[in-house]
């Protein structure tokens, strides 16, 4: 089915929903009517007229009801047919194919349907096809499409590096941001936003720290080896990569409307940091370095 750049909306008067429906109405030029008896196929939101074949979002099928419903178009000339007269709303009515704008009618079905009166000043869509919900269909493809973004991995960041010391605290942070993506789904214009929001650190020897909701922090140089949140420290030398997975949570808004949150997470895990854990040595020695420049510690 054709879609059109639509935000996701439904045009529908509230009085409508409080309004049975049943009987036939005026089959004049322009106009439609509902009869009564089953619902003909269609989903919950949207029933089939089988009178018109007409979809609407009307509520149909309610038997033994005095009321009946007749429909006209909006802007519908006896001579040339419909007109798009209603520059601004144009593009009302894309949730199918060929929607068009009514009014609808409402009166005592043993009556001249021509007497009955308007139900409201707000005019609703008919479709000649069926509507697919398309914020539903989004919502149902929109977490493989977030984590499917290609989403910058956050970058750990040690102090000190590239060299530690056995038994120092070494500080370990993560640096990401949030990120914007645009693309089309369906269709439709889509806006991602990807915000970090869980931090997993691992130290590369079997040790890892999280998930936790924070990054970690930089320190001044003067401060390096004070223990931190994030901070770790190595029982053995060797050479050690480090690493950090974040956790992306993400919202989405369609052709521009409110962000609606993500049902899911993307997981992102960075480039890792070599770190060259050293054992620090401490002797006694008894050179004078001035005679032996050469000696131990000169």
């Amino acid at each position: 089915m054709r879609m059109k750049k639509v935000q996701i909306h439904r045009v529908l008067a509230a009085a409508l929903l409080m309004l049975p429906m049943v009987g036939r109405g005026g089959d004049t030029a322009g106009e439609g009517s509902f009869v009564g008896g089953s619902n003909v196929g269609g989903s919950a939101a949207y029933q089939r007229d089988p009178d018109s074949g007409m979809w609407t979002s009307m509520p149909i099928g309610i038997p033994d009801n005095p009321f009946g419903y007749r429909f006209e178009l909006v802007c519908f000339d006896d001579t040339t047919g419909y007109l798009e007269c209603l520059a601004g709303n144009q593009d009302a009515c894309t949730a199918g194919e060929d929607g068009r704008l009514v009014y609808w009618f409402s009166g005592l079905r043993n009556t001249d349907p021509a007497t009955w009166l308007r139900v409201s000043d707000t005019p609703s869509c008919i479709y000649s096809e069926e509507p697919v919900d398309i914020g539903e269909q989004i919502q149902q493809q929109i977490l493989t499409a977030f984590q499917e973004r290609p989403i910058a991995a956050g970058k750990v960041v040690l102090q000190p590096s590239p060299h530690t010391l056995v038994g120092m605290e070494t500080n370990v942070y993560v640096e990401a941001a949030e990120q914007v993506f645009e693309m089309v789904l369906l269709e439709q214009t889509i806006r991602i936003v990807a915000t970090p929001t869980e931090f997993e650190l691992n130290y590369g020897d079997g040790t890892v720290y999280g998930p936790t909701a924070g990054p970690g922090a930089p320190l001044s140089q003067d401060r390096w080896g004070e223990q931190t949140r994030t901070s770790h420290k190595y029982a053995a030398s060797g050479d050690y990569q480090v690493g950090a997975t974040v956790h992306f949570s993400g919202t989405y808004s369609v052709n521009g409307g409110p962000m609606i949150p993500i049902d899911g997470r993307a997981a992102v895990s960075s480039e890792p940091q070599t770190l060259r854990v050293w054992r620090a040595e401490t002797r006694s020695v008894a050179d004078n370095c001035l005679v032996n420049p050469n000696g131990v510690g000169c």
